[in-house]
């Protein structure tokens, strides 16, 4: 199999020749080839053509630093499409010595997977908040900001913020200001509020949804609730509503306090400086209204999507139609 695959992709040989090679049919060269890509021996990278039309509509209409949209209608999945076109924008803006900040979701999981080892030096990466739930741990920031940290090591250093899982407000609000008492953990946190690039993914409400709906559930507020109360998405475990306005009901105070985060309002801080990136991965069609609220609130500034999206975006009536 090794050496049906170095001759067909680094020699360039047709099937037969490499049968005649080998001294075996042309169909088991083809079986080989075919069981090399089932079994992960061979990895293939699409360079799609991007939309640049639609990312121009979207920084216009949105004011946006930047926007890039990944075609629609790719065999991949949209997910890994848009954390490959997020590896590859990260690469384009980073530079080495820069301090990076992760939230969580199976996007940026994507993104990680895809960004090349050793490419930069002496990178700081901070989570952007604690660990979200007790289960799917490989989304949470910490566990991504290792899995980034691996890419990089040994140039690298990055840190974690612990969790609280308590349901009392009054226990949550104790907790807090325990854990900022010691000065490493308030040292962490308040790092996290500065970072150069912030790397976030946009959350939708809606059943069974990973991240923020989940744990929104073991607190006892269902996606009803949460789409009764204005809720249309959350960013960094932070609910707002269609206009970009933060949610601030009592219902959901257990739920967004417990969790040491850089909040909405510092990012759309760090959005609005020349300096940073706050930089959305985010896609599909039924996310559409999560990420309208996101762009209004103005919570990232730039915004890495698909087209069919991107079109939902800009041209709203006509997607419709």
């Amino acid at each position: 199999m090794v050496q049906c695959l170095e001759l067909y992709y680094r020699q360039q040989k047709h099937q037969k020749e490499i049968a005649e090679a080998l001294g075996v049919s042309s169909s088991k060269v083809s079986r080989l080839l075919k069981r090399a890509f089932e079994e992960g021996l061979i990895r293939v990278e699409l360079d799609l053509p991007q939309n640049p039309r639609l990312a121009a509509a979207l920084v216009e209409r949105f004011r946006l630093r930047d926007a890039v949209v990944v075609p629609a209608g790719g065999r991949g999945e949209i997910k890994a499409e848009l954390g490959a076109a997020a590896a590859a924008y990260f690469e384009k803006v980073a530079t080495n010595g820069i301090r990076v900040g992760l939230s969580c979701g199976f996007t940026l999981y994507h993104m990680i997977r895809q960004l090349r080892e050793r490419r930069f030096r002496d990178l700081t990466l901070y989570p952007l908040s604690g660990e979200s739930t007790l289960r799917l741990v490989d989304l949470s920031p910490n566990t991504l900001v290792g899995m980034m940290a691996a890419k990089y090591r040994p140039h690298v250093a990055a840190y974690a913020l612990p969790v609280q899982h308590l349901t009392s407000l009054r226990q949550i609000e104790r907790e807090r200001r325990r854990l900022l008492r010691d000065p490493e953990v308030r040292r962490i946190y308040e790092a996290a509020q500065t970072v150069d690039v912030a790397l976030v993914g946009i959350g939708m409400i809606g059943g069974e949804t990973p991240g923020f709906c989940q744990l929104a559930e073991a607190y006892g507020v269902s996606v009803r609730t949460l789409r009764k109360l204005g809720v249309v998405g959350e960013i960094n475990y932070q609910p707002f509503d269609a206009a970009g306005k933060l949610v601030d009901r009592r219902e959901l105070r257990p739920l967004v306090r417990r969790l040491l985060s850089v909040t909405a309002d510092r990012l759309q801080a760090l959005s609005r400086a020349d300096s940073n990136y706050v930089i959305a991965v985010a896609g599909g069609r039924q996310k559409t209204a999560a990420i309208q609220g996101a762009l209004s609130g103005r919570f990232l500034n730039v915004l890495i999507t698909d087209e069919d999206t991107a079109l939902a975006l800009v041209e709203p009536k006509s997607s419709r139609g």
